[in-house]
């Protein structure tokens, strides 16, 4: 009789994870590969795919093509708010016995909260506001940069590269950050503008960090854009309560810039923050468990 294996994958813009376990729930492999954006390429995503739970499996000596195992494989993919991309990507011919799709943010989602109800907050290069409540996905922000996630690192970057250059033109007053933003382009003003004409949200988060570390020393300019940044992740907030049924839902903030902007943000959101309980990955098999119990 065929074995179970249950593999979830949790996959974005710049890398995929997969952790796979047998029908006990026991770890068999882990592993971090490619890309796996469905919105960008969909040969793209499944080439990553299958590549990372070859790389997971490998220490194992199961392969994908042994028929003394069924496949079942839940994966949390970046674009899925794409209903082109979802419908391509489904009907690409791959191994599995059953496949689920969702966003990136679902499974991580449940696995925050270990499949039960809640809600989570990613603060990295972008936002994205996410919660499960009644079996129901609901979405709040992370619509794409320069247009949305407001708050996030690349909007950070962004906005200290904008005084930066109004500090240039003389329309502000010089501060320590737009100093050192200048710095870090070797004060070369055709090399600065030329980056900011050409940079995309994940070269605008690099500035992120000069922008944390001058809030912590208590710079003026820098405490600003905080507390800009804390007042956009509040709204997400607000708005994923209008959402919803119960007002109170635990909340989980996730994501690079998350402790960096935690103190900033609003008391009533703070106060519902508990402990992620596990990843995206572990979400993206909670998922595809319960996929197949109900087609048994």
């Amino acid at each position: 009789m065929a074995q179970d294996i249950f593999i979830g994958i949790d996959g974005g813009g710049s890398k995929s994870r997969v952790r796979i376990e047998d029908g006990d729930g026991q770890l068999l492999g882990q592993a971090i590969g490619g890309p796996a954006n469905i919105r960008l390429s969909i040969e793209g995503a499944w080439h990553s795919v299958h590549a990372v739970i070859e790389e997971a499996l490998r220490s194992t000596g199961i392969a994908l093509e042994n028929k003394n195992y069924h496949f079942h494989v839940g994966l949390g993919l970046a674009g899925c708010e794409i209903a082109e991309a979802v419908h391509a990507f489904l009907n690409y011919p791959h191994p599995f016995m059953t496949l689920k799709l969702n966003t990136d943010a679902h499974v991580a989602c449940l696995g925050a909260h270990q499949g039960a109800e809640g809600a989570i907050i990613i603060a990295g290069t972008g936002v994205i506001g996410y919660q499960v409540e009644a079996g129901q996905g609901m979405r709040v922000s992370g619509w794409g940069f320069p247009h949305d996630d407001e708050g996030g690192g690349a909007w950070l970057g962004l906005e200290a590269t904008r005084l930066t250059l109004q500090w240039l033109d003389q329309r502000i007053e010089k501060s320590p950050l737009v100093e050192d933003i200048f710095s870090y382009f070797n004060q070369d003003h055709e090399q600065f503008v030329q980056w900011a004409n050409r940079a995309n949200s994940s070269e605008f988060a690099r500035l992120a960090p000069m922008v944390i570390n001058h809030s912590q020393q208590e710079e003026v300019v820098a405490v600003r854009l905080m507390k800009k940044a804390a007042h956009a992740i509040d709204r997400v907030d607000h708005a994923l309560k209008k959402m919803r049924v119960q007002k109170s839902l635990s909340c989980c903030l996730l994501g690079g810039i998350a402790p960096f902007i935690e103190p900033w943000l609003s008391e009533e959101l703070r106060a519902t923050f508990v402990v992620r309980q596990g990843d995206a990955t572990a979400g993206a098999i909670l998922m595809i468990r319960e996929q197949v119990q109900k087609d048994k």
